[in-house]
């Protein structure tokens, strides 16, 4: 089974040690048994906290005990990307292989029995969701976004559109949960955006705002829109990654609202700062080539200014440090910063400052920073695992970056100073020495002492 999709929730507990999320993911099979959509619950341990018998216990193909399903729906096809409604974490909008989109209330969804079934018949028949979205007239496979301040939903397709939804007339009805019929209630799309000459490969939108959005795809153009405007782009930057080439994924900075990054299918990474659009001509900010395949997933960091995530088809996760207080390059300029590729040196740009490279198996499909500040630089990552023909599959895993890579660096060498014997010799200093136990009183004299007793009385 494949775990192309996740999405984080909300939290659920905070403990002194822990603190216990809402996630969820899907399930993609082979068909003898149903798609699933899949809510669990996942106890996420605070930074410097380590569970001596996890970790002792472990290994690679182990089901990981943080991760407790609490509920399973059937879904109708398999789930190729989600994405949750922030203003209600429990709604979650799914792509599948179709034109339709699904919107899920998972807290009033009847649950279904987990256990392999047949595939066939009422028991395994799909579950109904709350609503469907239609108006795609071709296949939506994965880009989609929601809007952080209002219940607005984009989604982009192989007919070359971006379609919006409201469904803020439509929540009394969702939150009270349960859709009827055998495919559960439709909505149409309320906009449709033409501006693309291809397949639409993301979309996302612009932070704090539900009628200004970005999107990118396989005509090679990274397309701004702005719905108040009309139908049409508001900018377009033709062959954004270079000529022929497909961009696979962007995604705007919520920290500063300027900054845009977009990753393309040769391994390219491009970070535009739109206080320097000026049309078609427009010139990125900086360029990397690190990534040896296409890349299929970004997301700036929710609360820390510049950090970004890239990962994709070369299996690695890598978190970068941009400088967003940078010189706005001019309309003439190339991208400064540029690196990496054919021809550059080999070092690594001095932005990258780690790589994840947990999923050795498969593809990276989707990742997501956690959003709450109890649980710093925690990211929950899926790949798809097919082509492994040991093992197939999919690969979730939930890590975290150690702080010791982001911290500031005084900050950090202060924090190892106070282990520096440990660090260099192996051995804790006086005050960190673990002590014998002290001998009680009453406890009998060691069998030593017992002879030289017997000897001093002969």
């Amino acid at each position: 089974m494949a775990n192309p999709g996740l999405q984080m929730g909300a939290m659920l507990e905070d403990a002194p040690y822990k603190t216990k999320f809402r996630v969820y993911i899907s399930e993609q099979t082979d068909g003898s048994e149903p798609q699933k959509l899949i809510a669990s619950n996942v106890e996420v341990t605070k930074p410097h906290v380590c569970s001596s018998e996890v970790v002792s216990s472990w290994q690679e193909f182990s089901k990981c005990p943080y991760i407790k399903d609490q509920k399973v729906i059937f879904h109708p096809g398999e789930v190729n990307k989600m994405r949750d409604i922030p203003q209600h974490p429990e709604l979650i909008v799914t792509h599948t292989d179709s034109p339709e989109l699904y919107l899920w209330n998972m807290d009033k969804q009847p649950a279904r029995q987990r256990e392999k079934s047949s595939g066939k018949g009422a028991q395994s028949a799909p579950s109904v969701a709350e609503l469907r979205l239609t108006g795609h007239e071709e296949d939506a496979l994965f880009p989609l976004a929601t809007s952080a301040v209002a219940p607005v939903i984009a989604s982009g397709g192989n007919d070359k559109m971006v379609l919006l939804w409201s469904i803020q007339d439509h929540m009394e009805t969702i939150l009270s949960g349960g859709g009827s019929g055998d495919k559960g209630p439709e909505l149409a799309a309320r906009t449709k955006l033409r501006g693309h000459d291809a397949t639409i490969e993301d979309v996302v939108f612009k932070p704090g705002s539900s009628e200004q959005l970005a999107s990118v795809g396989d005509d090679h153009a990274m397309i701004f829109w702005d719905t108040r405007q009309g139908d049409g782009p508001a900018t377009t930057i033709k062959d954004a990654h270079g000529k022929g080439l497909d961009i696979q994924c962007v995604d705007w900075d919520v920290q500063t609202g300027y900054m845009v990054a977009t990753g393309a299918q040769d391994g390219s990474l491009r970070i535009w700062d739109l206080r320097s659009m000026g049309g078609s001509s427009s010139k990125h900010l900086a360029s990397f080539k690190v990534h040896t395949g296409g890349v299929i997933r970004l997301e700036w960091h929710p609360h820390h200014r510049g950090i970004l995530a890239s990962g994709g088809e070369d299996k690695l996760i890598m978190v970068w440090r941009m400088n967003p207080d940078a010189p706005v390059p001019e309309a003439s300029e190339t991208g400064s910063g540029a690196k990496g590729g054919k021809g550059a040196s080999k070092e690594l740009p001095q932005e990258l400052i780690f790589q994840h490279a947990g999923h050795r198996r498969g593809k990276v499909v989707d990742f997501q920073w956690n959003s709450s500040p109890l649980v710093p630089w925690t990211m929950m990552s899926v790949s798809d695992d097919g082509e492994d023909e040991e093992v197939g599959g999919g690969s979730l895993q939930l890590w975290r970056v150690n702080d010791l890579i982001w911290r500031d660096e005084e900050e950090v060498v202060a924090q190892l100073e106070k282990h520096r014997d440990f660090i260099i010799n192996g051995q804790n200093p006086p005050e960190l020495q673990v002590l014998p136990p002290e001998r009680k009183p009453e406890e009998a004299p060691p069998p030593a002492a017992e002879e030289d007793k017997g000897k001093e009385e002969a």
